[in-house]
């Protein structure tokens, strides 16, 4: 192993684009999580400031601007644990573009502030996490046009 190198744990994920471009491949991922045990999750990494991130696709590696990502979906792993006192809200969100994507945002909240608007408004995280049927799905927050509660 090079001295120069840095391990990195690879995440197929499924990225969609402004614009209705998706791309496959894998992000790489710190061994170790920096605010909880275990690897370093998917959200962490999108949530982090750089503004690009790389993808693996194929032969290629290509650097994705975070803010042209509309959503990003994986499969859940066990070691996708939920954040201690999180819930969750099913919602259905429309995007700038017109998509939508249905799933159970997952949120904290204090109990003074307990509504999904609240959490809208207050979070700051550039990405949302939500569980869907078919893994997990990060949501791009400021691609977000509505948000409609399903029941």
């Amino acid at each position: 192993m090079s001295e120069y190198r840095i391990e990195k744990a690879r995440r197929r994920v499924t990225v969609a684009l402004v614009g209705g471009v998706t791309l496959e491949g894998d992000v790489f991922l710190q061994p170790t999580a920096r605010y909880r045990a275990g690897p370093q999750p998917p959200a962490e990494l999108f949530n982090e400031e750089e503004p690009f991130f790389p993808v693996a696709a194929g032969d290629h590696l290509v650097l994705v601007a975070k803010d042209q990502v509309t959503r990003v979906e994986f499969g859940e792993e066990p070691t996708d644990t939920g954040i201690e006192g999180a819930g969750s809200v099913p919602v259905e969100l429309v995007f700038a573009d017109g998509s939508m994507f249905a799933g159970d945002l997952r949120l904290e909240t204090r109990a003074s502030r307990p509504r999904l608007l609240d959490f809208l408004n207050e979070d700051r995280a550039r990405f949302l996490t939500l569980r869907f049927a078919g893994g997990i799905c990060l949501v791009n927050r400021r691609l977000i046009a509505q948000v409609r509660h399903r029941r």
